[in-house]
């Protein structure tokens, strides 16, 4: 069965942290390519300097509602990105993901109805449990793999969209990465990164360049063609739940 409108592959850009600089750098990139973006934001800090120290993005300012609303208008989607950005447990998740979700979708007046686990994988487990209690539907995490019509909607994989990998593999940038897999698989790619900037990373593990991000926008556009739903990923799952029914 193809995707929406016959669609054979699908391809998503997703944000973490939601940095104001997307607008000047990664947003002009969006409008030339045709490609709606993703904001995974931290509920308790949005129109505000980022507060988590020791992190690349301390300090950054945090898109406000304003913002958001206006990418919203053009096509983006929101998630949520835990309340502190502290980790997901077993012990923290009822504030972490359950309050974290009240405190969003009040902060911006709208429904959030993904979740996406902050840090490393270990949190998926805590937000597995606890993301039906709160109502999310979906679940973003780092395991870097294409998604299919038949992943879990709670485990949904995401691609890195970096730079360079850090230590022992070194792996350097790559604009085809994954997209000929998604095509044999019929799959659905969720690319992540947090701030393009021009020429160098603000972190070459965490983050690409906007020349690759638009080199990698280019590649989905030139090898995907017609074939390739280009799609912010709330409307992927909606469409998933559509299909259940």
């Amino acid at each position: 069965m193809p995707w929406k409108n016959g669609k054979k592959w699908v391809y998503s850009i997703t944000y973490d942290e939601g940095c104001e600089d997307l607008l000047r750098y990664a947003l002009p990139i969006h409008r030339k390519y045709g490609v709606p973006g993703h904001l995974a934001l931290v509920s308790s800090q949005i129109g505000v300097p980022r507060n988590l120290p020791g992190s690349s993005y301390d300090k950054m300012m945090i898109l406000s509602k304003e913002q958001i609303h206006e990418l919203v208008k053009e096509g983006w989607g929101v998630s949520c990105h835990s309340m502190t950005h502290c980790g997901v447990t077993l012990n923290n998740a009822e504030t972490e993901v359950v309050q974290a979700r009240r405190v969003i979708e009040e902060t911006l007046d709208m429904e959030v109805r993904m979740f996406c686990v902050p840090g490393d994988n270990n949190g998926h487990s805590g937000a597995l449990k606890y993301a039906p209690i709160a109502g999310f539907t979906s679940i973003l995490t780092i395991y870097d793999r294409v998604n299919t019509r038949e992943t879990d909607l709670l485990s949904l994989g995401r691609v890195p969209l970096h730079t360079e990998y850090p230590a022992p593999f070194f792996s350097v940038y790559d604009p085809y990465k994954r997209i000929h897999q998604a095509i044999d698989l019929e799959g659905w790619i969720i690319d992540y990164c947090h701030c393009p900037m021009p020429d160098k990373p603000i972190h070459p593990a965490k983050d690409c360049t906007t020349q690759e991000l638009e080199q990698r926008f280019a590649t989905v556009r030139s090898v995907g063609g017609e074939d390739v739903w280009i799609a912010e990923p709330n409307e992927v799952v909606n469409w998933v739940l559509e299909q259940k029914k």
